[in-house]
């Protein structure tokens, strides 16, 4: 009986203890079931968290690509207008150009027909005035004297001559009418005539070293001829009005006197027509004073025989 009790309280212990372990085993179970739910709920919630990262960076890429994509697409379009600017630019270069050139062939053409219009009346006129653009080379020579001559017992009172040759160029402008200019050179020799009555030779001689020293001067003048001629109905005789001026070489040192070293000559003469030729004569005065000495101012006037 004994070991009955004790067998049925060994029984009883092991069943309890079974028991215990079994609700032990069934609460490890729950708690594990319960850490694997809240695992998987963690494990879920950081999927969820990377995916929604993930979607986030995602979208932030998109964005930095769609950002950059609009960049490039915006400096593309900035580019794209540059050089479409440039282009216009360029077109709008040429275009100018070719304009310009067009002008300048439109202006050019303009010119050579008003030019060819202008020589074509010329021709016209030529025919009509029966008388062409010409030149002619005229040696001269020259009798010269100053304004003193009437006054011969004055230190300062000269005479003398001159040789030359003038090259013209003669341009009708008019039926009658002819615009002549040139070039010339001239030799002139002038001596100082100093005749004195007797009662003035008795008398000291202020100026004996000047009479001594020198009684002639030779200088060289080239002069520019510009003339209006005036042609009769025969085209061969006509006579002539102008300014010759002119530049001295060669009046240094004068003794008593200063040479002036710019002339300028109002002329009038005749001329005609002779081969390359126009002889004919010709009057003429320096409005410009020859030389002077103090207040005395000399003016040349002459008369010039043209070969």
């Amino acid at each position: 009986m004994k070991k009955f009790y004790i067998l049925l309280i060994a029984m009883a212990l092991t069943a309890g203890t079974a028991f215990a372990q079994s609700n032990d085993s069934i609460e490890r179970a729950k708690q594990q079931e319960a850490l694997m739910k809240q695992q998987q709920k963690e494990q879920q919630e950081l999927l969820k968290q990377q995916q929604k990262e993930q979607e986030q960076l995602q979208r932030e890429q998109q964005k930095a690509a769609q950002k950059a994509q609009e960049e490039r697409m915006k400096e593309q379009q900035k580019l794209q207008q540059e050089q479409q600017k440039e282009a216009e630019k360029a077109a709008k270069k040429e275009q100018d150009r070719i304009k310009r050139e067009q002008t300048k062939a439109e202006n050019k053409a303009k010119a050579e027909q008003k030019k060819a219009e202008k020589k074509r009346k010329r021709e016209e006129h030529y025919a009509a005035w029966n008388r062409r653009p010409n030149f002619t080379a005229d040696p001269s020579i020259s009798i010269l004297a100053d304004r003193r001559i009437y006054t011969q017992n004055s230190f300062y009172n000269s005479i003398g001559a001159n040789v030359g040759v003038t090259f013209d160029y003669h341009r009708p402008i008019a039926k009658h009418w002819d615009f002549n200019i040139g070039i010339g050179y001239r030799f002139t020799y002038l001596t100082y005539s100093h005749l004195f009555s007797d009662a003035e030779l008795a008398e000291p001689l202020t100026h004996a070293s000047f009479n001594g020293e020198e009684k002639s001067r030779t200088f060289s003048t080239v002069v520019v001829p510009i003339k209006l001629s005036h042609i009769n109905k025969d085209n061969n005789h006509g006579w002539y009005l102008g300014a010759v001026p002119g530049i001295n070489f060669g009046t240094e040192n004068a003794a008593g006197a200063k040479f002036n070293m710019f002339r300028c000559d109002v002329a009038v003469g005749t001329q005609s027509r002779w081969l390359i030729f126009s002889p004919g004569t010709e009057i003429y005065f320096n409005l410009v004073p020859t030389y002077s000495s103090g207040d005395k101012k000399i003016h040349e006037f002459g008369i010039r025989f043209i070969l």
